[in-house]
């Protein structure tokens, strides 16, 4: 009998976990389809493209602009394993977000295995103290900051809403709101599988870099999507954070989507009628009229 390395699982079966094709085969079709439409929206929308927040070729910013005086802003993470895809060819979401208001801002961020995961997340953390201090620049309301991620990226908006704003110069409350879907938010078990020959994690560093593992008092009300036939892995990472985060009596939205799977999600986030973006629409509205009362 094989061992158990995680809960229930052996090793064979934790690596299945965490290995979407599993699930979708043809996964590749639904990453073409999401980038094809990334790379639309960075062609054809009003932007400010390659905007540096840091000094690495990877710390920049793609920003798609509205014309709505002091909008809502959002910080969107990519996906991608913490390696793979790039801000260029991720910006599905923008015109769903631009279309209704929200300023939306694309970051790109150094990536494993050159870089460590305590690394990716500084820059995540750099990128939004960024939006922040320039969001007036950029025609938005700096109390009006959201973040939003899918996957990994799920996983980096994660740590950001749970991170202590004060140490980076921010009000404690900077970040308003957040829209996390299909994320990690435990990286123990991430750290037990395949997945760690290129995130190099040790068992600090992913207790470290785990958002449910530093849920804060008065966090900000947040959106936590995942697909119905995703891996149970994936639906429990969701599920165990929303109960979290409520625990700590923290707002929380849990949706599940029928029908979608890890890949599927993508064309949702641009889908301003979709049970998962809809809800933190209605949360950037409402900050807007208590920002402006």
């Amino acid at each position: 009998m094989s061992a158990k390395v995680y809960r229930d699982y052996t090793q064979e079966e934790l690596d299945k976990q965490y290995e979407h094709r599993h699930i979708v085969p043809n996964m590749e079709e639904f990453t073409s389809r999401n980038q094809a439409e990334g790379k639309r929206m960075r062609e054809t929308l009003p932007a400010r493209l390659d905007v540096p927040y840091g000094p690495h070729p990877k710390q920049k910013l793609d920003i798609y602009a509205v014309t709505r005086a002091r909008a809502p802003i959002a910080v969107n993470f990519h996906g991608g394993r913490w390696q793979l895809n790039s801000r260029e060819l991720s910006a599905q979401a923008a015109e769903a977000f631009t279309q209704a208001g929200i300023v939306f801002v694309n970051a790109g961020f150094r990536q494993v295995p050159d870089f460590r995961m305590d690394q990716l997340i500084e820059d995540a953390r750099n990128a939004v103290a960024w939006a922040y201090k320039n969001a007036e620049s950029l025609g938005a309301n700096p109390d009006r900051l959201f973040i939003v991620g899918q996957s990994s990226g799920a996983h980096m908006g994660g740590m950001m809403v749970v991170t202590d704003w004060t140490k980076l110069g921010l009000p404690r409350d900077a970040v308003k709101g957040g829209l996390l879907v299909s994320g990690m938010y435990d990286l123990e078990p991430v750290r037990l599988t395949f997945r760690n020959a290129a995130v190099k994690l040790d068992v600090a560093e992913a207790e470290r870099n785990s958002p449910i593992r530093h849920i804060p008092q008065n966090g900000c009300p947040i959106v936590l999507g995942y697909g119905a036939l995703e891996s149970d892995e994936f639906k429990r990472q969701s599920r165990d954070f929303a109960a979290a985060w409520r625990k700590a009596g923290n707002p929380c939205e849990l949706v599940e989507m029928p029908g979608h799977h890890h890949y599927s999600l993508g064309a949702e986030m641009n889908n301003p009628a979709s049970a998962i973006v809809r809800p933190l629409f209605q949360l950037a509205g409402a900050a807007g009229k208590q920002a402006a009362e």
